[in-house]
């Protein structure tokens, strides 16, 4: 009941933010959470991999695929396990029928011998990302560097040697990075945080683009700052989703533990330094988009104790 209230209280929020947009029309679309959330994927216990104190083992950042079979899977990050993070995939029949999905143990964990991130038991794997480019399945993450694993069938995934005898797509990618095609070109948004001289933390969204996914432009930043913050946490887990005539910018706030919503016409900009562009405030954290036969659905992982779906709906 408290979160169907919250829930109420932040549509009439939408409606204000909207107005304010200066470069869209009132008629312009605002996603909205529509109806109250369902656990697909249950935090699950790794055994020998269980970390040091069960409170901070948390699930985060994922990625939801559909194979070729029509079966549906999820991966997210771990972290807080006894070898820091790493991928966990469940698999599910349906995104609407409320049930639980099958567990399906840990997806992947990093190797040195790809030059991931990994020292003695410290290793990192982050933030899976899915696309199916041309019949081939894409997992897109971060481990020292932007990386990709790649599938036939959607659901077994192998490193392959894609680029310069690895999987390295670029390295100053920073993490929690999605990809959007558009026509010929691939879009790489990412998180950055970076410490100043002056010790000062700052956090920022960037994109990357590519025709072939193996030569990329250099950098833009496309967010910062503004009423998201502008600290190192304050810009995590960027999504963008094309909608009609926009693009939409979900950027994650850890210090708050809200989304902000950014409506755009060009995926280059979505407002640095100003709110311009802010057009709603949603209760997740780390959200994704998927849009299956004719509804769409939002994530959302802000307990830490697994990944949960709702309905979205678009106003206007």
């Amino acid at each position: 009941m408290e979160r169907w209230i919250a829930l109420t209280g932040i549509i009439g929020l939408l409606t204000c933010l909207a107005c304010t947009s200066k470069e869209a029309p009132d008629s312009a679309p605002v996603p909205v959470i529509d109806g109250e959330f369902w656990r697909i994927g249950a935090a699950p216990d790794l055994d020998s991999l269980n970390g040091p104190d069960p409170a901070k083992q948390h699930v985060v950042d994922h990625g939801f695929v559909k194979d070729r079979d029509g079966h549906w899977h999820l991966w997210a990050c771990m972290r807080g396990t006894g070898v820091s993070r790493l991928l966990y995939a469940w698999q599910g029949q349906s995104l609407s029928d409320g049930k639980l999905w099958e567990q399906r143990g840990i997806a992947a964990r990093a190797q040195t011998e790809w030059g991931e991130q990994k020292d003695g038991r410290k290793e990192t794997m982050q933030a899976p990302y899915f696309l199916e480019i041309d019949g081939t399945y894409y997992c897109f993450y971060n481990s020292a560097g932007i990386r990709i694993m790649t599938s036939e069938d959607g659901a077994n995934y192998t490193r392959p040697r894609f680029k310069d005898d690895n999987n390295l797509l670029y390295e100053q990618g920073g993490r929690d990075v999605m990809v959007m095609r558009e026509g010929d070109t691939f879009f790489a948004y990412s998180t950055i945080s970076t410490v100043a001289r002056d010790g000062w933390l700052r956090g920022f969204v960037n994109v990357r683009t590519s025709k072939d996914l193996k030569r990329w432009s250099d950098y833009t930043i496309v967010s910062e700052g503004g009423r998201a913050g502008n600290g190192a946490v304050s810009a995590e887990s960027p999504f963008v989703q094309q909608y009609g005539d926009y693009y939409f910018l979900f950027r994650s706030s850890s210090s708050t533990g809200t989304t902000f919503v950014y409506r755009s016409t060009d995926p280059y900009n979505f407002g640095v330094n100003n709110d311009d562009k802010l057009i709603a405030e949603l209760p997740v954290w780390a959200p994704e988009l998927i849009f299956e036969d004719g509804q769409w659905y939002i994530s959302d992982i802000a307990d830490f104790q697994g990944v949960k779906l709702a309905k979205l709906k678009w106003d206007e």
